[in-house]
């Protein structure tokens, strides 16, 4: 499956100021893009893993995250969802806007001090939780239906509701900056092939060479355009993996291991220990303490 990423252009209608859009497929089809709008993204349906900047983290059913402008994303859907398999769907409602969609001074208003402050927080991606996100959750089911200046009223109350919120993770831990549509069609096409390889040995010479570059030319690249090394991108994909296989509880711990692609388990284990602060087993006893309370 070869996807390209590109600089999205995101279709705003003649009779409206943003867009809203809501997408409906087997899974979510967008790769790594970036455009210079500020986005609201609700999960409704589907599950996958989620890039944003440099952070990857797990997406499911609920997720709603506000991105700015230019960051860099990309929500990749589980494997199973690529597969055709009977009752999987994956859908999102996304809304888009400018910061200048209600003319160049408007978030310069007093009464929007906040509702700035938050945008500005946003630029690195902001994960909304707790009972803002439900709240919120329920007025952008909504909003698609709504009409003309109720809608725009709706968008306005819903980054008030955001802007006033303590419950939100701010996600990467850089903002956008020298983002091209070069760099991010490259990025993408090692990002697919690490997720798509993954449970494989990967050696920096073969990935390296997807971009036609040298070892240290590439690590150079890469940890330029993400904040982070190829190897703990890899790492972190395989521990994702993992954490997912700990829960389902079908394998030991030994064969989580080598299923997730780590060919030792001594290292699996402290890396996984780096990643979550815990060891694998650990992270199965917390939750399978959690499904009992």
């Amino acid at each position: 499956m070869q996807m390209k990423a590109i600089l999205q252009k995101v279709p705003v209608r003649a009779d409206a100021s943003f867009c809203i859009q809501q997408f409906r497929s087997g899974f979510f089809e967008t790769p790594w893009h970036f455009h210079p709008e500020c986005e609201l993204v609700l999960i409704v349906k589907g599950e996958g893993k989620r890039f944003v900047g440099d952070h990857i983290a797990d997406f499911g059913p609920g997720n709603l995250v506000l991105l700015g402008p230019n960051q860099p994303h990309w929500y990749r859907s589980n494997e199973e969802y690529y597969k055709g398999v009977p009752g999987l769907e994956s859908m999102s409602i996304v809304i888009q806007f400018s910061r200048e969609f209600l003319g160049n001074a408007f978030f310069e208003l007093p009464e929007c001090l906040s509702i700035r402050r938050f945008l500005n927080k946003a630029v690195a991606g902001i994960e909304i939780t707790g009972a803002t996100r439900e709240k919120v959750e329920n007025m952008i089911l909504s909003i698609p239906a709504e009409p003309g200046m109720k809608r725009l009223v709706h968008l306005l109350t819903i980054l008030d509701m955001l802007a006033d919120c303590r419950e939100y993770n701010v996600l990467s831990t850089h903002t956008a900056a020298g983002i091209n549509t070069s760099d991010s069609e490259r990025i993408n096409r090692v990002y697919q092939y690490v997720m798509d390889n993954f449970t494989d040995p990967i050696s920096l010479e073969e990935v390296s060479g997807i971009l036609h570059m040298g070892p240290s030319t590439f690590c150079r690249f890469f940890k330029k355009r993400t904040r982070q090394s190829f190897m703990t991108f890899l790492n972190e994909i395989r521990i994702s993996h993992a954490c997912k296989m700990l829960i389902e509880a079908e394998h030991n711990i030994t064969e989580i291991c080598f299923l997730s692609g780590f060919n030792n388990i001594s290292y699996f284990n402290r890396q996984f220990k780096a990643v979550k602060h815990m060891t694998p087993q650990a992270f199965r006893k917390q939750y399978m303490e959690r499904l009992v309370v």
